[in-house]
C-alpha cells in the first residue's frame, strides 16, 4: 500500500471525525519520520509493512476516539514540543492565553512564580522559556505527571523550573510568590458524565472538582494569601459558566483589580486578582 492510498483509507476509517483529514497526515508523518511536504511529493511511494502495521494499530486507536497527542506522545504548546501521556491532561490553546496574561504581568526583577497543578509542566516551561529570570515551581499529586514534568524541562533544557510534590499547598516551600497560576480541574461529575467530547482518555483528577466543579478553585483562592509576598496576583483557569461564581470568590478573600479574559471561543476563561496583603 502506498501513501496516498493509506491516507484515503485512514479518512474513511474516521469519517465521523472533524479532523479525519489532519489525523491521517499526522499519523502518517509521525510513523515514517517525514514531512507534510513529502506527503505530496512521495504520495505513490510505498510504504513498509512494518510501518504500515504500526500505522494501522494508531489508527484504531484513534478510531476508538483516543486522542493524537497521547498516540503520539507529543504536544506542541507555546511552540514547545512537549511529551505527554494519558497522566497528564492535553494542553489546549486557551491556556496559552493564561501563560499571556501572566507575561503581561511579569517585572523586569526576579519574579517567583507558583504553579498549581503543573501535569506536563506546560504552563511553567512556557513562562520559563520566556523570561530565564523567573524563578518558579510547579507542582502537581500525581508522580507521573512530575515524572513528564522534569523530562520535558530536561529536554527543552529550562534550568528555572524546579518541579516538586504538593497536593496544591500542602508541601510548598515557605518561600513567597508574587504570582500564582492554576489551571485547575473545574468540571462537576455530572459535566463529565454527559460530555461528549473523548476526555474520558484523560486523568480524571486533572479534569473533575466534586459535585458542583467549583471546590478546587474555591480552596486555591482561599488560601493562596498566604503564600503570596507582601502583595501578589493569582491566575485561574475556568469555565465560562464559573464566571461570576469566581468572581465573588476573589472578592470574597479581598482580591481587588478582578479581570476576566476571554478565549478564542469569545467566552470567559481566565479570571485573575490581585491581593495585597
Amino acid at each position: 500500500m502506498n501513501i496516498i492510498t493509506w491516507l484515503s483509507y485512514a479518512r474513511k476509517k474516521l469519517s465521523n471525525s472533524l479532523t479525519a483529514k489532519l489525523d491521517s497526515e499526522v499519523l502518517l508523518c509521525f510513523v515514517l519520520k517525514i514531512s507534510k511536504k513529502d506527503l505530496f511529493y512521495k504520495n505513490k511511494k510505498k510504504i513498509k509493512i512494518k510501518y504500515l502495521l504500526i500505522l494501522n494499530n494508531f489508527l484504531f486507536r484513534r478510531v476508538l476516539g483516543e486522542p493524537i497527542a497521547y498516540i503520539i506522545k507529543k504536544k506542541e504548546f507555546w511552540s514547545l514540543s512537549l511529551f505527554v501521556s494519558s497522566y497528564v491532561l492535553i494542553p489546549r490553546p486557551e491556556t496559552e492565553i493564561l501563560v499571556e496574561q501572566v507575561l503581561l504581568k511579569v517585572s523586569s526583577t526576579k519574579n517567583s512564580i507558583l504553579e498549581l497543578g503543573t501535569g506536563s509542566g506546560a504552563i511553567s516551561l512556557a513562562l520559563a522559556s520566556e523570561n530565564s529570570q523567573l524563578k518558579i515551581i510547579g507542582t502537581d499529586i500525581s508522580l507521573y505527571a512530575l515524572l513528564i514534568a522534569k523530562y520535558n524541562a530536561d529536554k527543552l533544557n529550562l534550568n528555572n523550573v524546579k518541579f516538586i510534590y504538593s497536593n496544591w499547598f500542602q508541601n510548598i516551600p515557605i518561600k513567597k510568590f508574587h504570582i500564582i497560576v492554576c489551571n485547575p480541574p473545574y468540571l462537576s461529575r455530572k459535566d463529565f458524565k454527559n460530555s461528549c467530547s473523548n476526555i474520558s482518555f484523560e486523568p480524571y483528577s486533572a479534569l473533575v472538582s466534586g459535585n458542583s466543579g467549583i471546590e478546587c478553585i474555591e480552596y486555591i483562592i482561599k488560601n493562596s494569601f498566604q503564600y503570596f509576598v507582601s502583595s501578589g496576583w493569582l491566575y485561574i483557569e475556568h469555565c465560562y459558566k464559573q464566571t461570576k461564581l469566581v468572581h465573588n470568590i476573589f472578592k470574597n478573600n479581598f482580591f481587588i483589580n478582578i479581570v476576566s479574559v476571554k478565549d478564542y471561543s469569545n467566552r470567559n476563561r481566565i479570571t485573575y486578582g490581585y491581593l495585597n496583603k
